[in-house]
């Protein structure tokens, strides 16, 4: 019954969440490709097999699919120049744009998605608990017996759950816990967390004691990593200049986050399993768990419509890769023809791409047994 209802919840999650994101990449191609005169042979709404032929306007047929979900464009020749309607047979300039067309579309709908997210469904927290993500190999948390998904309610008699003033517009922050945490390097320690225990209706409560070694990392004390269980939250109202700039803030802080991670994992402030990549599977579970009920009681549709922002960007820069089969691949094979002065052989090309598929395809299914045998969980 478990697996049923993970179904029934995640499909419908999965189209919503993942199928928009796909749908505006594809616009963006296909919107490209008919400013650049390139013959666009058939729009796909779903992806196929095919269920219906809706329509044909000039050149192009519209069809509906039967996976209810993104899109995809069928151009005429997009490795064969011997068409001068096909793609490859356009100037540098257009087949730059209209394969860039796709990623940009998503980085814009990422920015809209964020802007009517604060604009209409912000939330201020107002109080919140550390829960706990991941624990490294070897570390003081992992000796301590601190498990992923523990709620932190007291580190050495001092209460974890910060109450934040909503008219100080603060944000969450892992300030309070890495202070107390600090001050027992060298030291012992007493924990108290909240525990879900599998087949217990309710979480309990445990103590852990244990000791912080001397040489412990400062900045990350216990070596874990957290999320923040918003339990209170007050609607926020923000104006559209308001809006825009926490959109921003949140763009910006993504592309931070990427500039930062080698250094991050080096240090070992980030757990390596936490870093690696996410398939659909583990995008869908994420996103099932923020359209939860206890998420939205609390938060409302804040995380889900901010996640769902994130993915769009996520989703354009995945896509601006320079490897084969990827906008980004058949971007850097345009450049190399600019260097080159001529273009690569579209037999050879087109090898390239089928072997970066065949790749792609591959590190998708490992991916996909990894989100489904180790999952990633924000709670």
């Amino acid at each position: 019954m478990d697996l049923f209802n993970s179904i029934l919840v995640g499909l419908p999650v999965f189209i919503l969440l993942l199928g928009p994101l796909m749908l505006i990449h594809e616009l963006g191609h296909f919107l490209l490709a008919k400013k650049a005169g390139i013959r666009v042979e058939e729009f796909g709404m779903g992806l196929p097999p095919r269920a219906a032929r809706l329509f044909k306007r000039g050149e192009t047929e519209y069809t509906l699919n039967w996976l209810p979900f993104g899109a995809f464009v069928r151009m005429t020749g997009e490795e064969d120049p011997s068409d001068p309607r096909s793609f490859a047979a356009q100037p540098k300039r257009w087949r730059l744009a209209t394969l860039a067309a796709g990623p940009f579309m998503n980085f814009l709908g990422g920015f809209v998605i964020l802007t009517l997210a604060y604009l209409f469904f912000a939330t201020q927290p107002t109080e919140f608990q550390y829960r706990i993500n991941s624990v490294m190999a070897g570390s003081p948390a992992e000796r301590l017996g601190l498990q992923p998904g523990d709620v932190i309610l007291a580190v050495n008699g001092a209460d974890m759950t910060q109450r934040i003033s909503p008219a100080h517009h603060e944000q969450p922050a892992a300030n309070a816990l890495r202070m107390q945490t600090q001050k027992a390097i060298g030291k012992d320690i007493t924990v108290v967390v909240q525990r879900t225990i599998k087949g217990e209706a309710q979480p309990r409560q445990v103590t852990l004691t244990g000791h912080i070694p001397a040489n412990a990392n400062p900045n990350a004390p216990l070596g874990v990593s957290l999320s923040f269980n918003v339990t209170k939250s007050e609607r926020a109202t923000h104006s559209i200049p308001d809006a825009i700039a926490a959109a921003t803030d949140d763009i910006a802080s993504i592309f931070l986050a990427l500039a930062r991670l080698p250094g991050e994992l080096i240090n070992q402030n980030i757990p390596l399993e936490q870093a690696r990549p996410v398939g659909i599977v583990g995008i869908t579970s994420i996103g099932v768990s923020l359209v939860d009920e206890r998420t939205t009681e609390t938060q409302g549709l804040l995380p889900f419509l901010r996640f769902a922002g994130f993915i769009s960007i996520m989703i354009g820069l995945t896509n601006l890769l320079p490897i084969p089969a990827l906008d980004g691949g058949r971007i850097l094979f345009i450049l190399i023809e600019v260097i080159r002065g001529k273009r690569v052989d579209p037999q050879r090309e087109r090898w390239a791409h089928a072997v970066g598929m065949i790749i792609l395809l591959s590190l998708s299914a490992v991916i996909v047994v990894m989100d489904i045998a180790q999952p990633i969980t924000i709670r």
